[in-house]
């Protein structure tokens, strides 16, 4: 694929579904992957959505231009409609964002990446977010072709997080098996100064 310059998004708030941003997912993956699916009303998605396709179509022409039969080639957008148990639309779309979790350069050199995260008042933090959870997320737009697939599509790879509401990973229900003590109590100690060695992340993208 042909160096394309990066466009960058910030979505709107939505429900992180099925979150791997504190640590990424190694189950398909020895070096892993930070991954998250946001769930956006079809309301608040309608901007993002015509992002994402005219980045696929302005890059599919681009291709095309360089051989002919990528114009021919399906788009593959990384989002999709929310359907329920019942095959019916939800009014929801989903949308898929993925970045790895080891980045080998040019030069042989291999770079951890981290997903940088962020509280409502963007300060940076290392709590633990679960499913449910209400997010905003920072994020570069790389469009790609597939001939295996005869397709052109776009991955959306995060770079940093804005937590709006939190779920913490398991919810409340171990938190029931106890009874209320004297000791130590919560508080907003929990900051801590996040990085990412790929992109320059500044909280003042949210």
């Amino acid at each position: 694929m042909a160096a394309q310059k990066k466009i960058q998004i910030v979505t709107p708030r939505a429900v992180a579904v099925y979150p791997w941003l504190n640590s990424p997912d190694t189950k398909f993956n020895a070096d892993g992957e930070y991954k998250v699916t946001l769930k956006i009303g079809s309301d608040k998605a309608s901007s993002l959505i015509e992002k994402i396709d005219e980045t696929i179509s302005s890059y599919q022409k681009e291709q095309a231009g360089k051989d002919p039969k990528v114009g021919r080639y399906s788009a593959n957008p990384p989002y999709e409609e929310e359907v329920d148990d019942q095959g019916n639309k939800t009014g929801n779309y989903l949308f898929r964002f993925k970045q790895k979790a080891k980045i080998n350069t040019k030069d042989g050199r291999s770079i951890d990446m981290k997903i940088a995260l962020y509280d409502a008042q963007r300060t940076p933090t290392d709590v633990m977010i679960g499913g449910g959870s209400e997010i905003k997320v920072a994020a570069t737009i790389w469009p790609y072709v597939l001939p295996t697939t005869k397709s052109v599509g776009v991955s959306l790879r995060p770079s940093a997080v804005q937590i709006l509401s939190l779920v913490s990973v398991g919810g409340n229900k171990m938190a029931s098996l106890f009874e209320d003590e004297e000791g130590f109590v919560a508080s907003n100690d929990n900051a801590a100064p996040s990085d990412n060695d790929e992109e320059d992340v500044d909280a003042t993208d949210f």
